[in-house]
Formats: structure tokens, C-alpha cells, sequence
């Protein structure tokens, strides 16, 4: 039995050792049900990746999916500021940092980035949704690993640790 937990917790070492070694940055979203068929979504920008201060996010199909414009409610963090989407022509959300001192640091995180839509979190497909940062030294957009829900980490984790365990049992 001993022997079974240190070879699991090897395992789970090794893989949260892989994922943070292989660390870009992160959107974190949440959302809340404001009711009246409204959803409130609440972004996190997780710079845990990288070599550089982030001072930008971009969500590129906002319109298309989310149905956002010039008149939705879009809220930035303190220092930093957004351009709505403009349908037809622009279908993104821009938020951006007003300063280097609002920067995003290489292992820091900023929330407080949010709006409301009609679209019900259960019909997005977060696999088709595209974000990317802005490098805060070089201007270049840095890809993103959206994550629907702050536990999805945790909860893969567990999972492989359960089958490593039930793959032990049947052999």
C-alpha cells in the first residue's frame, strides 16, 4: 500500500512538474447567472508563462460568440481600459493596460476583466474560442490556454491518478 501511494504521488509530481515546466499564459473564465437570461463572465489573466509583462487581451470572436458590441456591459480592471466590438467589421474585445505599472508581471495574475451576454456558458464551445495576450515589451500577440473553470487542472490531475490506479488493480 505504501508503495502504491509514493508511486502515485511520484506520478502526480511529475505531471504538475510537466505542466508548470510547459506554462503559457492562462484566461480563466468564470460566469454567474444574473438571471433574465443574462451571464455575467468573469475573466482572470494568469501570466505563469513567458519571459515578458503582459499590457494586453484580446477575445477574438467576442461578437460571434458572445454577442458583445459598443453598447454591452464591459467592465476593465483598474489601469487598463477596452475597445468594444464594432459588428460587422470588428468581432473582437480589446482590453489594454494604460501603463506599464498596470502590466501583468511574469507570474502574477489580474481579474477584474468582464461583460455580460445572452450566451449561455453550456453552448460555448471553449475549444473554438481564440484569446491571445499582448507582450508588454514586444507587442506581439502570445497565444492563450483558455480554461472554462479555475479547477479543470486539478480535476485531470485526479483523473490520471484514478486510472493509474485502476490500471494497477486489474494487472
Amino acid at each position: 500500500m505504501r508503495i502504491r501511494v509514493r508511486a502515485i504521488g511520484a506520478m502526480l509530481g511529475a505531471l504538475l512538474s510537466a505542466v508548470s515546466a510547459a506554462a503559457v499564459p492562462t484566461l480563466v473564465i468564470d460566469s454567474t447567472n444574473l438571471g433574465g437570461g443574462i451571464w455575467q463572465y468573469d475573466l482572470t489573466l494568469v501570466n505563469d508563462g513567458g519571459s515578458e509583462p503582459l499590457s494586453g487581451l484580446n477575445l477574438v470572436n467576442a461578437y460571434s460568440i458572445f454577442g458583445l458590441d459598443d453598447t454591452s456591459t464591459i467592465t476593465a480592471p483598474a489601469g487598463w481600459d477596452y475597445f468594444a466590438p464594432l459588428p460587422p467589421t470588428v468581432d473582437e474585445l480589446n482590453w489594454f493596460s494604460l501603463s506599464a505599472a498596470s502590466d501583468i508581471d511574469v507570474g502574477d495574475s489580474l481579474g477584474g476583466f468582464s461583460f455580460e451576454s445572452t450566451t449561455d456558458p453550456g453552448a460555448v464551445n471553449f475549444n473554438t474560442l481564440e484569446a491571445d495576450a499582448i507582450g508588454g515589451t514586444s507587442s506581439e500577440q502570445i497565444p492563450l490556454v483558455i480554461t472554462p473553470e479555475p479547477a479543470t487542472g486539478l480535476l485531470v490531475a485526479v483523473a490520471l491518478a484514478a486510472q493509474a490506479i485502476r490500471r494497477r488493480r486489474q494487472s
